[in-house]
């Protein structure tokens, strides 16, 4: 059996912090267990090295700490030698305690679980001679998800950096507000946040040739194995560093439509949820063309493939022109989900060419989202947009204007959701506020 299971890669003050899970206990690793205080240069600190200048060739380490299950076996700095913090007090940073209130329902337990210690550190900590506590009794807890705040921290900010959520960080600080100040010690706990050391994020300056030195890794092999055929990368940008991309295009089929008693250019377009004005290029035909019982018609049939997202927090980056507007068409209800907040609510596609103009299905959706945007307002929010399966990036406003086809949804007119390249009606112009609001549906802000 391997003696590592996996492994997880934290960025902390310009270094990074690497936790390596073992796999369960065996003979050979219980004999070399007893070695690792008295011997530096054990076979097991060995293994340990060798797999890290394997698995993170381009990182520098700050730390390494080898976890089994919620214990912690040892840590070590990877530059330095080794200093071993096996139920040694004197080798935690005074920074990594947090003070808890013991809650209604909480056993030493339950809180070596939420923070992932030991109930023998919480005992040894406390000076605990039993495992009995009682509520409001204060523990000084030690753990390894300590976060301090700095300026410009929110909780929103945190829970995108660390791929929780606002309200786990709450719950798990016992936070009755979002408010959070400087130096403020929070525990938070990641939802198996790992990097992914295959691909790379375009950030804003990069060019293929600082990747390429910064991973060690030739400009013609990234051109090769992401298919560019120039230099040229654009911010957001996926760029994988080893293997091969399989380039996933939509495409677009064609099938015949014979015109029926009754039916429009309009009526068949929202039935094969396409434009209208395409219905009409592939036929050569004008809005004021007059269809027979019988015609055939020539209808565009898109098929978008799904693309890899940044996270399951996140939707995928689909061109509105190309891509999104194909998945979200005129009469379909999709499921919103606000970024910041969480929650979610209905709304219909009822209309709308240069972007998706919506409105909320029912009155306690228009509720929910005048909740969220404290009434109705302009300002632009992170959005999901899942319909059908999919999660799509997307920005919402919520300010009724212009038409509306629902009556009773307490909610006079419509409102715009955009998607990656989609524009205005008043002037055709993409607006950055909405693009922006995008790119951090996507997990690219």
């Amino acid at each position: 059996m391997e003696l590592i299971k996996n492994y997880k890669l934290k960025q902390e003050n310009g270094e990074y912090l690497l936790e390596i899970y073992l796999n369960n206990i065996n003979t050979e690793f219980a004999d070399e267990l007893d070695k690792i205080k008295e011997n530096e240069n054990c076979n097991f600190i060995d293994q340990i090295q060798e797999y890290i200048k394997n698995q993170c060739p381009n990182f520098t380490i700050g730390l390494c700490k080898v976890m089994l299950g919620s214990m912690l076996i040892t840590s070590f700095m990877f530059t330095k030698a080794p200093v071993y913090a096996v139920d040694n007090q004197s080798s935690i940073n005074e920074n990594s305690f947090i003070d808890y209130k013991v809650q209604s329902g909480d056993s030493l337990w339950s809180i070596s679980n939420k923070f992932n210690v030991s109930i023998n550190e919480i005992k040894t900590l406390n000076n605990l001679t039993s495992d009995t506590i009682y509520i409001d009794q204060n523990l000084k807890i030690a753990s390894n998800n300590v976060y301090i705040v700095k300026s410009g921290d929110t909780l929103y900010k945190l829970s995108r950096e660390y791929n929780t959520t606002i309200n786990k960080i709450k719950t798990d600080n016992n936070l009755t507000t979002d408010n959070i100040y400087i130096g403020q010690k929070l525990i938070i706990n990641q939802e198996n946040k790992i990097v992914d050391t295959t691909k790379y994020i375009v950030k804003k300056g990069d060019t293929l040739w600082k990747i390429s030195q910064t991973f060690n890794v030739s400009v013609d092999s990234l051109k090769s194995i992401n298919n560019l055929s120039s230099d040229t990368i654009y911010e957001g940008q996926i760029i994988y560093l080893k293997g091969s991309v399989e380039t996933k295009e939509s495409t677009i089929t064609y099938k015949t439509h014979k015109v029926q008693s009754g039916e429009t250019t309009w009526s068949i377009s929202i039935d094969y949820r396409i434009p209208m004005q395409e219905l009409l290029d592939a036929n050569n035909l004008t809005r004021n063309s007059q269809l027979s019982i019988g015609q055939e018609l020539t209808v565009p049939v898109h098929n978008i493939p799904v693309k890899e997202t940044m996270g399951s927090q996140y939707g995928e980056y689909l061109d509105w022109w190309s891509e999104a507007q194909y998945l979200i068409a005129i009469n379909d209800v999709a499921k919103i989900t606000d970024i910041e907040t969480g929650k979610t609510f209905m709304v219909k596609r009822t209309i709308g060419a240069n972007h998706a103009d919506c409105e909320p299905l029912t009155s306690n959706d228009t509720a929910i989202a005048k909740q969220i945007w404290g009434g109705y307002s302009w300002n632009t929010r992170a959005i999901l947009v899942e319909v059908d399966g999919r999660k799509i990036a997307a920005s919402m406003s919520f300010m009724p204007h212009d038409v509306q086809y629902i009556t009773d949804n307490n909610f006079e007119g419509h409102f715009d959701i955009h998607f990656l390249n989609s524009t205005r009606h008043k002037d055709g112009l993409v607006d950055e506020n909405h693009q922006e609001k995008v790119k951090i549906a996507a997990g690219l802000k």
